[in-house]
């Protein structure tokens, strides 16, 4: 640590090239996998067939209709994920895996770039240690919170350098992608008021979209079968790793009405942490608190956070530890990093022991943590001409260069 500063350049991008040959091993390992196995747990199997159902005007959301499985999205995703169905398997699998990677590994980068510039290839290369586990399991399954994941993370940095149009971009391809994100797109509404023009222009594209490329009357009976469907699976019959799963270890089962009010509650509380981190703190570690925020929150009210969900929380919090550990000599940051790789894969070393409670249980230490961070009194109101930023902040480096204030 004592010679962080000294290390020559050719050194942090050699610690860069690990990191990236660990995920370029990550690519070719599962690839192999949806080669050898092409349906060993393979999400992909339930987004194909209703790619190619769209097209063929058949209904959706046919699979398990009245149970809380199948296909959980919104039409436009079988729009979207339309190339990965006609590539088939194991192309399509393949690519559909691939683009979550580099969104997310993008997402990563650019957020190690904007938080710590002078170094961004050791926190980039930490932070892939913490979160290289729980991308894995994401990545095997083909499950959609891969990408959301790097939504966020992209998001997060747009909404840092004021590219409000490129941050509405985001959300709402992501919201296309998986319903869940919304929570970011309210907060991001409530906190940046430029957002929210931008995101009902992008809304309303969103819902009408569809409109364009299949029969009305077609488009409308699979809005009201998705409403049906996920009215439904908000109402799940078996354990999930949200905060019902810590309760449900010890053997007691929340009541719905407990856990809708407990939801509302939490949501607020997490809308006024939101507002209090947009009056404490300038750009970029408001946009990191409110992504961090809204993950920690979708982890543990989202009644289907599953075990591999929490690769959407893991990178919104290791490369702010990263940074915390490199730059300014807490260790704190150096525990969170090994918090988040240990407990975040516990599903890879010690499933049958530590689910559906642990991952959770971990969430709610962190979220704590989070808050604590963001009552530091080194905290700061908004930016104005002659205010000095304080020393020691939070996710961000001290020789970190002033963000542009530019808006498109």
């Amino acid at each position: 640590m004592k010679n962080l500063d000294e290390m020559s350049k050719a050194n942090k991008h050699r610690l860069l090239l690990i990191a990236c040959g660990l995920w370029g091993f990550a690519v070719l390992l599962v690839s192999a996998l949806v080669y050898i196995h092409p349906f060993n747990t393979n999400l992909c199997s339930t987004f194909s067939p209703s790619s190619l159902n769209w097209w063929a005007g058949r209904n959706l959301y046919y699979y398990f209709t009245g149970a809380i499985d199948g296909f959980l999205y919104f039409p436009q995703f079988a729009i979207l994920y339309s190339p990965f169905a006609l590539a088939g398997n194991p192309v399509g699998d393949t690519a559909w895996r691939l683009a979550g990677l580099a969104l997310y590994c993008a997402g990563l980068w650019r957020l190690a770039k904007l938080l710590s510039p002078q170094n961004a290839p050791l926190v980039f290369a930490l932070g892939t240690l913490a979160v290289y586990a729980p991308a894995l399991s994401s990545i095997r399954c083909g499950q959609a919170n891969l990408h959301i994941a790097g939504f966020l993370l992209n998001t997060t940095v747009e909404l840092a350098r004021s590219h409000w149009s490129a941050a509405a971009f985001y959300l709402i391809v992501a919201l296309a992608v998986k319903p869940i994100i919304f929570v970011l797109l309210l907060l991001a509404a409530a906190i940046y008021w430029p957002m929210i023009w931008r995101l009902a222009v992008g809304l309303a594209v969103f819902v009408l979209f569809p409109l364009a490329m299949q029969n009305p009357h077609y488009v409308l009976a699979q809005y009201h079968d998705c409403a049906a469907k996920l009215l439904v699976a908000v109402l799940p019959d078996r354990a999930f790793c949200d905060l019902r799963g810590i309760f449900w270890a010890v053997g007691w089962v929340i009541p719905q009405s407990l856990l809708v009010a407990m939801q509302v509650v939490a949501a607020m509380g997490t809308l006024g942490l939101c507002l209090l981190a947009k009056r404490r703190w300038n750009e970029p570690q408001r946009s990191v608190f409110v992504a961090a925020l809204s993950a920690c929150y979708l982890m543990l009210f989202n009644p289907r956070t599953e075990e591999n969900s929490y690769v959407i929380l893991a990178g919104i919090l290791a490369i702010p530890a990263a940074v915390l550990y490199l730059d300014h000599r807490r260790l704190s940051g150096g525990a969170a990093l090994v918090g988040i790789g240990l407990w975040f894969s516990c599903d890879g070393w010690a499933y049958h022991l530590t689910d559906p409670w642990l991952k959770p249980l971990a969430c709610v230490v962190f979220t704590i943590l989070l808050i604590r961070e963001l009552l530091r009194r080194e905290g700061y109101g908004p930016s104005s001409a002659g205010t000095e930023q304080a020393s020691g902040l939070a996710f961000s480096s001290r020789s970190q260069t002033p963000l542009p204030s530019t808006s498109d």
